[in-house]
């Protein structure tokens, strides 16, 4: 008789959490959700639909999160609609923020930074209705606990500035100009990221300072970072040092060409060796090989040997050394095949000296 007992027991039992695993949360409810989640303590979103034509539901659950993210910000900008507050503080932002963008597009008009604006410490739920397959999702989060996140955020990001600041300024001083450059640059997006995180505490917290805002350290890091960027932006010097020939005759397109391909990394070209942070040193010379005779036709060849060395003068280091030796042939004369070296020797002397300097 107990085994019966045993089993029908388990059966409610089991019958019971399923039930229970169909119905809907309390959230589900308009009004249970704001006795919940009150708009005094909390900020929301809610949405509610179900799959379209051939959408799998795992894309539509995706969807109405998404829905109800996007509700939960428009309830924190009808929030600022709502409450006039913290006016110099935002015109503070709005100023920092203007001078700021100026810089960027002054000294790095091609990086381009986009923000999706994300609320930290916000909670997604979503639940599929068995019977109907009708999906909701809510997004809440509670207001201390926003405003709590986006001070840490702040903290942390500007934590983040400076420390990349401090590496930009150990590259300097190791006469990597190049990489403090791009460390530079990508310390960007670091400030776009403080920028919204206080956008968004003022636009929540009704109490926020200039202090909780940490405004003062933004703006020293920023002018510390403008300041930076200005003196890298052609800060690279190199002095190019070239002796080409062609047997008599001088060549001088092979520093030309050198000084084209530098060029393009943001560089000054100084002729002192002790002001540069580069010294390239190339000599280049010309030697007959023969001539060969095909249906009346002379091929004159020729052969470019090249000797280059590259020093670091931050280091005195002389960081490569190395021998280049090119073939080049033309039927006119051992001048024109001489030139026929160059053309091919010159691209990779240059893509050389790149390399070395972009270490």
């Amino acid at each position: 008789m107990k085994k019966p007992l045993l089993i029908t027991m388990v059966c409610w039992a089991m019958a019971t959490v399923a039930a229970f695993a169909q119905l809907p949360p309390t959230w589900c409810d308009h009004d249970l959700r704001r006795l919940d989640y009150p708009d005094s303590e909390y900020f929301t979103g809610y949405a509610e639909g179900a799959p379209t034509g051939n959408e799998r539901p795992e894309i539509a659950i995706q969807r109405l999160k998404d829905a109800a993210r996007v509700e939960a910000l428009s309830t924190i900008r009808i929030h600022v609609k709502n409450n006039t507050t913290n006016n110099a503080l935002s015109q503070t932002l709005r100023s920092n923020e203007g001078t700021f963008r100026q810089s960027m597009r002054e000294f790095t008009s091609s990086t381009t930074t986009t923000v999706d604006m994300k609320i930290p410490g916000l909670q997604i739920e979503s639940w599929r209705n068995p019977q109907t397959g009708t999906i909701a999702a809510f997004a809440y989060v509670k207001k201390s606990t926003l405003i709590r996140q986006l001070e840490k955020q702040i903290t942390v990001a500007l934590t983040k500035v400076e420390m990349s600041l401090d590496q930009v300024d150990q590259l300097i001083a190791t006469g990597q100009k190049l990489q403090a450059r791009s460390a530079a640059e990508k310390a960007l997006p670091l400030f776009t990221e403080v920028d919204e995180a206080q956008k968004l505490l003022v636009e929540v917290d009704t109490d926020a300072t200039e202090e909780t805002l940490m405004l003062s350290e933004t703006r020293t890091l920023q002018q510390r970072l403008m300041a930076m960027v200005a003196q890298l932006k052609n800060a690279l010097t190199i002095c190019i040092k070239v002796h080409a020939t062609a047997f008599e005759s001088t060549y001088p397109a092979l520093q030309e060409e050198l000084k084209g391909a530098l060029s393009q990394l943001g560089c000054n070209f100084v002729t002192d060796p002790s002001t540069a942070d580069w010294v390239i040193d190339i000599s280049a010379t010309a030697r007959e090989y023969n001539k060969v005779a095909t249906s009346n036709i002379n091929t004159y060849f020729a052969y470019v040997d090249a000797t280059i060395s590259i020093t670091k003068i931050a280091t005195g280091q002389r960081v490569y050394e190395n021998i280049f030796t090119e073939k080049g042939g033309h039927t006119h004369n051992y001048q024109q095949a001489v030139r026929d070296a160059y053309k091919y020797l010159t691209p990779k002397i240059c893509q050389v000296v790149r390399e070395q300097v972009k270490q």
